[in-house]
């Protein structure tokens, strides 16, 4: 079972700056980076962070392309012991296209628990 977090808004609605801050928080509360592609670009940064249980989580900024949803797609396989996942996704009504490429590389199973943050 994983928790997978979906933050959703058009471009330019914050989506980036709540996965960034989102990553702040956990690393000032004792998680440590691990992994990350693209740290200092904002439309494909992907952290990966561990807590100091044991815990893993995947944060992922990129949303606007899909080569840049694949990217994620595969890094994300990489990480199989994600319990937790934080990626930007543009919603249905706005582009239905990158919205469905975003689920299908989520690979969203039946016991995972899916919340929606709408920017």
């Amino acid at each position: 079972m994983r928790k997978i977090t979906l933050v959703l808004g058009k471009k330019w609605a914050g989506k980036t700056k709540w996965i960034l801050e989102k990553k702040d928080t956990m690393l000032s509360e004792g998680w440590e980076k691990i992994d990350a592609i693209n740290e200092t670009d904002r439309n494909t940064a992907i952290f990966v962070l561990k807590s100091p249980i044991g815990e893993v989580a995947v944060l992922n900024s990129g949303s606007d392309t899909h080569p840049i949803i694949k990217g994620f797609g595969a890094f994300l396989a990489r990480h199989k012991d994600a319990s937790q996942i934080f990626t930007a996704i543009r919603p249905q009504n706005i582009n239905p296209y990158l919205h469905n490429w975003m689920i299908e590389e989520l690979n969203i199973q039946d016991d995972d628990i899916v919340e929606r943050i709408e920017l």
